[in-house]
């Protein structure tokens, strides 16, 4: 077995900068680490109101759109059928969605937001604002807003302009 000696720090900065302080302020690296920062905050905000992330994400696509078919859930937020069903049990139990035949298409169920999952959407919202305003807290009303024009430009690349980049499939770019 050979031996090789280790690469010391003493190499890299008689170079020039550590390749951690050379990479340290790449956006990259810096959106993925607040990006995951925020999502733990965003989370912690949803579940303080009892919903998962992606369960606020589909009493939302009902508030905005009114009642869907499971199947056009499951295709508006990228999940599987039976993953989707899992999300819908325990918000049916508690009230917040009811699931009834189409009376178009008997094959169907149309899930439909009830007051109280609106209410818990709206107090949910509240928390994922406040969880916003700390986050953005450092920045003037108008840099929040170029902020926001350039992650929009970045997703919008990735996602071919798909503006519904929920989940991680949807930044799957397309080769075809």
């Amino acid at each position: 077995m050979e031996y090789s000696e280790p690469v010391t720090s003493a190499t890299s900065t008689a170079s020039g900068a550590a390749l951690l302080d050379e990479h340290r302020d790449s956006p990259g690296l810096m959106l993925a680490l607040l990006g995951h920062e925020a999502m733990r905050r965003l989370r912690d905000a949803h579940t303080t109101h009892g919903l998962t992330p992606r369960q606020f994400h589909i009493l939302g696509l009902l508030h905005d759109h009114g009642p869907s078919a499971q199947t056009d859930l499951a295709a508006q937020t990228d999940t599987a059928a039976s993953v989707l069903v899992t999300q819908l049990n325990p918000l049916e139990t508690d009230g917040l969605v009811t699931r009834t035949r189409d009376p178009r298409d008997r094959r169907r169920h149309l899930v439909v937001l009830t007051e109280a999952g609106r209410q818990r959407l709206q107090a949910a919202a509240a928390a994922q604002q406040e969880v916003e305003d700390d986050l953005f807290r450092s920045l003037s009303d108008a840099q929040r807003s170029q902020l926001t024009q350039l992650l929009v430009l970045v997703r919008d690349d990735l996602t071919g302009g798909n503006e519904h980049c929920a989940t991680p499939t949807s930044l799957d770019r397309k080769t075809s």
